[in-house]
């Protein structure tokens, strides 16, 4: 899910391509990246204390608005309400829009329309992101639900099987010059089938929820499997496949020259205090 998410997702991806040089892109993704660290206190925190303060709270979803209720004056709540509203509107806006730049200028306009007018551009961007608002109502409606699972923790295997395919693909097509289009294409498609396929199966608890294991390790079982079978998918089709002029990821870095010492720094930093948190509240 961590390549997922860093290497592959597009709001992540769209901010990083933006960068002048690749020093400020590796520095931007590293502040990125101390600013993650501060998820654990805006959300692990608040639940523990929740926990504490309200222990017969039936709902964990409820914990949040039941603290910001019964803690707060009337005024910060109003003024909570609208931070909450602004930051949903922000990250429903951010990912509508990187919708509809993939579809807009990778598929509809590169596949089926290569000399696409600007203002036709617009205009499909427009539908694809009124489609994309459309669709993501009725998603939220059937993942409503669903039971078994907190709003975070169901968020977050859906996540967890939605990542293996691509990650997978990026993975092994970075580090592995052997790699092929077809095998990429096979897992892309073929993979994710069979990801959704697991995780519908999970989340659905058929054919019981005692059956599978924690969403992180089977997501982690399904990455596993799929790298193994592009290995295998490339070497069945590297015969027929071209040779791959994309450089390695190895073979990028070594172009690039080294990262900064500065750069290695604030990494190393980074993982001490992970590390340091993990083990604390562990």
């Amino acid at each position: 899910m961590g390549i997922w998410f860093w290497c592959t997702d597009q709001s992540m991806v769209q901010s990083i391509l933006a960068a002048k040089n690749i020093k400020e892109g590796r520095l931007g993704a590293c502040f990125t990246a101390w600013l993650k660290i501060l998820d654990m206190f805006l959300f692990i925190l608040p639940g523990i204390i929740c926990v504490v303060l309200f222990p017969n709270l039936s709902n964990p979803d409820e914990a949040y608005m039941t603290m910001v209720r019964e803690l707060l004056p009337h005024g910060m709540i109003g003024l909570i309400m609208t931070i909450l509203m602004a930051a949903l509107i922000s990250t429903v806006a951010s990912a509508l829009n990187s919708l509809s730049t993939v579809f807009t200028l990778d598929i509809y306009q590169k596949r089926f329309r290569p000399h696409t007018t600007v203002a036709e551009t617009v205009r499909i961007g427009r539908i694809v992101t009124l489609v994309g608002s459309v669709l993501s109502i009725f998603l939220a409606l059937g993942i409503s639900r669903l039971d078994g699972l907190s709003l975070f923790s169901l968020c977050q295997a859906i996540l967890g099987f939605l990542a293996p395919p691509i990650s997978v693909v990026f993975m092994v097509g970075v580090l592995w010059r052997g790699a092929t289009a077809k095998a990429a294409n096979i897992i892309l498609t073929g993979g994710t089938v069979i990801s959704l396929g697991i995780g519908l199966c999970y989340l659905l608890h058929w054919p019981s929820q005692e059956a599978w294991p924690h969403f992180l390790f089977l997501s982690f079982l399904i990455f596993a499997g799929l790298c193994l079978l592009m290995v295998i998918l490339s070497l069945l089709t590297q015969k027929n496949s071209k040779p791959c002029e994309i450089k390695t990821l190895i073979e990028t870095y070594r172009e690039n020259g080294r990262v900064g010492v500065g750069v290695w720094g604030l990494w190393m930093a980074l993982i001490m205090v992970m590390v340091g948190l993990y083990l604390f509240f562990n």
